[in-house]
């Protein structure tokens, strides 16, 4: 009798495993497809809010752009307080795709995953640099 109750918990165990195995084939397509959207959404908001003040960054200075001699002149002409105004950022924002909040400046078109983003000193172009597909937005 012992040998029959134990194999009908393995049956129900059995049974227990492919239901689970059913249902999470069905949810983790759903939850990879909401992440994706998630760090695209994540993504457009960091362009929408650096490309915003940087315009307001050049407004006040005359239209001047910020300093592009390196990163941390960049940096700091958006983050710092000058006195009169807040500063336009808190923090350059982190490109969710690579983990970087780095801007690197001209050379490789932006998408060449070399820093978060790619800023053209020419243009004022602000652009994701972690793919050609996220560079276009």
């Amino acid at each position: 009798m012992k040998e029959e109750k134990s194999r009908l918990s393995h049956v129900e165990l059995a049974t227990v495993l492919v239901a689970l195995i059913v249902v999470s084939m069905q949810v983790v397509p759903k939850f990879t497809q909401a992440t994706e959207e998630s760090r695209t959404d994540e993504l457009i908001q960091g362009l929408q809010q650096m490309r915003t003040q940087l315009r307001l960054y050049s407004a006040h200075n005359e239209n001047r752009r910020p300093p592009t001699d390196s990163f941390e002149s960049f940096e700091a002409a958006l983050t710092d307080t000058d006195g009169q105004r807040k500063p336009y950022l808190e923090k350059i924002p982190v490109n969710p795709y690579n983990g970087l909040n780095m801007v690197r400046f001209d050379g490789k078109p932006a998408g060449a995953n070399q820093a978060g983003w790619r800023y053209d000193t020419k243009s004022g172009v602000f652009q994701a640099d972690n793919s050609e597909k996220h560079a276009v937005l």
